[in-house]
């Protein structure tokens, strides 16, 4: 493989360490394939090196996730540099030794610590040429201007959507290694493995596809290297994110001023607790409470969420629900804050109030629990689910009644701008005097537990999602109508409308695809009601408020209608 008259070692003087790393690396990695597998021992190697360095990002998105699980979000500037490093500018410098190497080799220049074996030619590249020539001739801006469409279709593929895809992992593993944390610095992943496929143009083409492609297997690989490590945990994250303290002057000290517990901002005027589902305890105490503002009583339940707990609030003066609302990120934790304004101003006796939204680190009562907490309402009751399950379906009265205050409920909400998301029949509480009320907006969602969110993850249970809903459009009136209906289809059945599913995937994919409802009720008054309002088209689903009114006119004739004479059905 060398030009007549050249030294062995010509052109290679001054190689440097990392030269003679990557060549003795290929050639190890050669030794490890079988080499007439086509299309040759060479390419092979430079596949698995391709993988080694897809690998890198991995490894730095496992320092950081290291790095700031010991020391939180002050070193995020320390996590951009990682990700520059370990994403753009080791992968470059692999890329472009690797070319040399082998753009070297193929114009006859013999490459210290690159392995003889295997330069021959082989029955594979009988028409290709020499595996060298294949791996050393032709750049990659030459690929995409060249005529031959095989050519120009091998380098819009390897070399112009594989980059693309590893930058995506790339991508993905910085934000799993920068969970509850500033997103900024996974732009130094992503950027600077794009910029790899840049500043690589000039590299042998063939080269560079066989390093991408393999890339990309290590890139997928790369990603469990975080997830190994898990996120910070909260009290770091927080010690991390606030500002080091200011060196004070040496001062006589005044009389220290009595601590008080950090108040947290409220975000409505608290009213007096309603009658229905609420049991004040103790009265309402004049100023700050004394001591924790909350006194855990017994955890209610629990979920993807968190922990929900039945709690005395000192400063309410009455038992409220209190449940984590988890907040990774500062734009999230503004989102929720917003919502929970908007709900806080919702007036309906069928709709839970929020009182407030406060950080767990703001009261030592909350100390079980994580992140922002949702103050709110306690309904002391069961679950639609469960009252259907333990005392079997609803009739026709009772369903109408439970829809009537539901659609209320959601009616309200809509005019304040809040969806509900997850209407079903776990989230409708039925009190002592079985009025329904609808608890757990969407407000308490983490990413990957509730309906479909912008991000297209998919939350929730699929049984009760509305068709749009699961194709990943945004929540609206009519999705939360649908969702409704579908859930007083459930009290009259004992079963979701479109059936049950074994698994979430499959119940996914019947709502996506709008399976026809082979569960509704059939010897209802509200059959019609009901197909209108799980119409797949949501343009033609009545309103909340003309359900609410063909549901009160069918309430007031049944209820002058002899029992013999069952009332026409609502429309």
């Amino acid at each position: 493989m060398r030009r007549p008259g050249r030294g062995s070692g010509e052109g290679w003087e001054g190689v440097d360490g990392v030269t003679a790393l990557i060549a003795g690396l290929l050639t190890a990695l050669h030794r490890s394939v079988a080499p007439d597998v086509c299309p040759g021992g060479w390419p092979w190697a430079v596949s698995l090196l391709g993988v080694l360095v897809g690998l890198l990002p991995g490894v730095g998105a496992l320092l950081v996730a290291m790095l700031r699980k010991a020391v939180g979000n002050s070193a995020s500037v320390m996590c951009a540099a990682i990700g520059f490093v370990f994403a753009g500018l080791a992968p470059l410098i692999a890329f472009t030794v690797t070319g040399r190497i082998f753009a070297s080799a193929a114009a006859g220049t013999s490459v210290p610590g690159l392995g003889r074996a295997g330069l021959r030619d082989d029955a594979c590249f009988a028409v290709l040429g020499s595996q060298v020539d294949y791996l050393g001739r032709g750049t990659v801006g030459q690929s995409f201007m060249g005529t031959s469409p095989l050519r120009l279709g091998v380098g819009l593929v390897a070399l112009g959507l594989v980059p693309v895809i590893v930058a995506t992992f790339t991508f993905v593993q910085a934000r799993i290694a920068l969970r509850r944390g500033p997103r900024w610095p996974a732009v130094f992943f992503w950027l600077s493995t794009l910029a790899v496929a840049v500043l690589t143009t000039g590299m042998p083409a063939l080269s560079a596809a066989h390093l991408w492609v393999g890339a990309g297997f290590g890139a997928v690989l790369g990603m469990l290297l975080p997830l190994a490590v898990g996120p910070p945990p909260r009290s770091v994250v927080d010690r991390g994110s606030q500002p080091a303290p200011r060196r004070a002057r040496v001062e006589p000290k005044p009389t220290p001023a009595p601590v008080r517990s950090p108040q947290p901002t409220r975000i409505a005027p608290v009213p007096p607790p309603p009658t229905g589902g609420y049991r004040p305890t103790v009265a309402a105490a004049s100023g700050p409470p004394r001591g924790p503002r909350f006194r855990p009583i017994r955890r209610l339940g629990s979920g993807g969420f968190g922990r929900v707990w039945l709690a005395q609030d000192n400063k309410l003066g009455h038992v409220v629900a209190l449940k984590a609302a988890h907040a990774p990120d500062a734009e999230t934790e503004k989102r929720l804050e917003r919502e929970a304004r908007a709900l806080a101003a919702v007036r309906h006796p069928n709709c839970v109030r929020i009182y407030d939204l406060v950080p767990a680190r703001s009261d030592p009562g909350l100390s079980d629990m994580d992140g922002m907490v949702i103050v709110m309402g306690y309904v002391d009751g069961q679950s639609l689910g469960d009252l259907v399950r333990d005392h079997g379906v609803l009739d026709d009265v009772a369903a109408a009644r439970v829809w009537v205050n539901l659609a209320g409920a959601l009616d309200a909400a809509h005019s304040r701008g809040v969806m509900h998301r997850d209407v079903k029949p776990g989230n409708v509480v039925v009190d002592a005097h079985g009025v329904a009320h609808l608890i757990d907006f969407g407000i308490a969602r983490k990413t990957g537990d509730a309906t479909m969110t912008q991000t297209g993850f998919v939350l929730g249970t699929p049984d009760f999602l509305a068709p749009e809903i699961a194709c990943g459009e945004r929540a609206s009136a009519a999705s939360d109508s649908w969702q409704l209906a579908a859930t007083i289809s459930y009290a009259l059945t004992g079963h979701p409308p479109r059936g049950g599913h074994a698994d979430a995937v499959s119940g996914l994919r019947a709502a996506a695809t709008g399976a026809a409802l082979t569960h509704l009720p059939r010897r209802t008054a509200h059959l019609a009601l009901l197909r209108a309002a799980m119409d797949n088209d949501p343009e033609r689903r009545p309103p909340l408020r003309e359900v609410q009114r063909a549901l009160d006119d069918w309430l007031r004739r049944t209820a002058s209608s002899s029992r013999s004479q069952p009332a026409a059905a609502p429309r």
